[in-house]
C-alpha cells in the first residue's frame, strides 16, 4: 500500500512536542512572508473556522458518495493520527478470509483533495487486506477496487477527521493506555480552540463521551498536559512509563526538566526515587539539587513478592504468615507508628479463599486474622 504523505500544512497541526537533538547544530533563519502570503493564510484561517463550525453543528453525512476506488492510489496520510493498534497477523488473515468468502461488508471512508489524491480515514486494515489479496491472486480485478464513501477534503476540518477515526475504532479495536492518553491530549488541544468548548469541564465531558470512558478517568489522563516538552517527547516515544510521567507532573516544568537531565531515562525507572523527588510541589531548584544527591543511594523501602502456593500446603503457609506478622512485622510496625501497611501487606483472591474455606482446606481463624490485618490498613 502506498504511503505518500501530503504536505504538513494540508494536514493541520503536528501536536507531538519537538525536542531538538543537542548534537545537531542548527540556526533558524526567519523568512518574511509577502503580503500575498499573509492574506492567503488569513483567509485560510477564517475558512477553517467556518468549516469547523459547519461540521460540528450540521454533522454532515456522506453515505451518498459511495465510489469504487483503486486500492493502488489510496494513500495513508492520516496514519499518525490513528493511534489504534493494528491487528496481529492471524487477525489480518481472518479478515482476508472473510473478504474472500463473503466480500467486504462495510465500505471504507476516504478523503479526496482538489488534486484527486485519495486518503483513507476509516478502513486502513481493510485497504491493506485488499492490497494483499490483489497481490496474492496475481492482480485480480476483483480486489483492485474497494467500495468507499468519499469526503471532499475542503469540506471538513482536522477535529472532524480525528473524531471519525476514533468513533470508528473505539468499540472494535485495541488501544494501549499510552495511545489513549496521546489521543485524548491531541483532541483536547484541538477542541479547546473551538468556541463551544472553551471551558475545561465541557471539553472533558465531550472527550469522555468520545472515548467511552468516565469523566474522572479523562481528567486524570489530561494531567499529562502538565508534563514538560522533554517528558512528553519521552512518553510519546514510549521511553518512560505513564507512572513516571504522572509523578513528574507533580512538580513545575523546570523541575521536571532538571530531573530528566539529571537522572535520564534509566534513572527515572526507579519509582521509589521519583516519589521522593516529586513529593513537594513547591520545591526550589536548590532543594531539588540537594535531594537529587540524597536519593542516589536510597533503596526501595517496600517491595512486592509473588508466591504461588499449592492448595495442599496453603493452610500451613497462612499460619507461617500469621506467625511472621505477630512477631517480626509487629516489631517493625511499632518503629513506624504502628502502621502495618508500611511494613506488611498481603493480598489474595477472595473467591479462591471462599472455596478453600467451604472445602475445609484452610483454617478460618487464621484467615480472619490475616483479613483483619488488611482491614486495619
Amino acid at each position: 500500500m502506498k504511503r505518500v504523505k501530503l504536505q504538513r500544512e494540508r494536514l493541520g497541526m503536528d501536536l507531538k512536542p519537538y525536542v531538538p537533538d543537542p548534537r545537531e547544530i542548527s540556526e533558524e533563519i526567519p523568512v518574511p512572508m509577502t503580503p500575498e502570503q499573509r492574506e492567503y493564510y488569513k483567509k485560510r484561517e477564517i475558512e477553517l473556522i467556518k468549516r469547523r463550525a459547519k461540521t460540528v453543528n450540521e454533522k454532515p453525512c456522506y453515505h451518498g458518495t459511495l465510489q469504487m476506488i483503486d486500492v493502488e492510489i489510496i494513500q495513508d496520510n492520516y496514519g499518525s493520527w490513528n493511534l489504534f493498534d493494528l491487528p496481529d497477523e492471524m487477525e489480518q488473515y481472518d479478515l482476508m478470509r472473510s473478504i474472500e468468502s463473503v466480500g467486504l461488508i462495510n465500505p471504507i471512508y476516504c478523503t479526496v483533495d482538489n488534486a484527486g489524491n485519495y486518503s483513507v480515514i476509516i478502513g486502513r486494515v481493510r485497504v491493506i487486506a485488499y492490497c494483499n489479496l490483489y497481490e496474492k491472486y496475481g492482480k485480480d480485478i476483483k480486489y483492485k477496487y474497494i467500495p468507499s464513501y468519499v469526503i471532499p477534503f475542503d469540506e471538513i476540518d482536522e477535529l472532524y477527521l480525528r473524531s471519525l477515526i476514533i468513533e470508528s475504532n473505539i468499540c472494535f479495536r485495541k488501544i494501549s493506555k499510552f495511545n489513549m492518553i496521546r489521543a485524548l491530549i491531541e483532541n483536547y488541544q484541538i477542541m479547546k480552540e473551538m468556541k463551544q468548548f472553551r471551558r475545561e469541564k465541557n471539553v472533558g465531558m465531550e472527550i469522555a463521551k468520545m472515548f467511552h470512558i468516565s469523566e474522572a478517568t479523562t481528567f486524570n489522563f489530561l494531567k499529562i498536559q502538565e508534563l514538560c516538552n522533554k517528558g512528553l517527547a519521552l512518553l510519546y516515544d514510549e521511553k518512560i512509563s505513564l507512572q513516571v510521567a504522572t509523578y513528574l507532573t507533580k512538580v513545575p516544568m523546570e523541575m521536571q526538566e532538571k530531573i530528566i537531565d539529571s537522572y535520564g531515562v534509566e534513572g527515572m525507572k526507579a519509582i521509589h526515587k521519583m516519589k521522593l523527588l516529586t513529593n513537594k510541589q513547591d520545591i526550589t531548584m536548590e532543594d531539588l539539587e540537594k535531594l537529587l544527591k540524597k536519593v542516589e543511594n536510597i533503596e526501595p523501602y517496600t517491595t512486592t513478592i509473588t508466591i504461588k502456593i499449592c492448595q495442599y500446603i496453603l493452610d500451613a503457609f497462612l499460619k507461617h504468615l500469621l506467625s511472621f506478622k505477630e512477631k517480626e512485622a509487629t516489631r517493625q510496625a511499632e518503629l513506624v507508628g504502628g502502621k502495618f501497611s508500611n511494613v506488611f501487606k498481603i493480598r489474595f483472591k477472595q473467591d479462591h479463599m471462599e472455596e478453600y474455606l467451604n472445602a475445609g482446606r484452610i483454617d478460618k481463624a487464621t484467615l480472619d486474622k490475616l483479613v483483619t490485618v488488611n482491614n486495619e490498613n
